[in-house]
């Protein structure tokens, strides 16, 4: 089953509305809500990611940081 890139960008914003809220509601970089928020968003930019390759063979110029870089 594939993922329309239209829902897939949506939710990506929405998941970027979201981490702004919680950055700017933060009360720390020990705030266990920023990493929640940065989970949330990098998964919903590889989904956004995927549903573009899938329908149009297209890939985005980022990626996401991860632990072991």
């Amino acid at each position: 089953m594939s993922t329309d890139p239209s829902y897939a960008l949506q939710a990506l914003i929405a998941h970027l509305e979201q981490h702004l809220a919680v950055v700017s509601q933060s009360r720390g970089s020990a705030d266990a809500a920023i990493d929640t928020a940065f989970g949330s968003l990098a998964d919903a930019f590889e989904d956004y990611e995927d549903a573009l390759y899938e329908q149009y063979s297209e890939l985005l110029p980022f990626t996401i940081p991860s632990d072991d870089q």
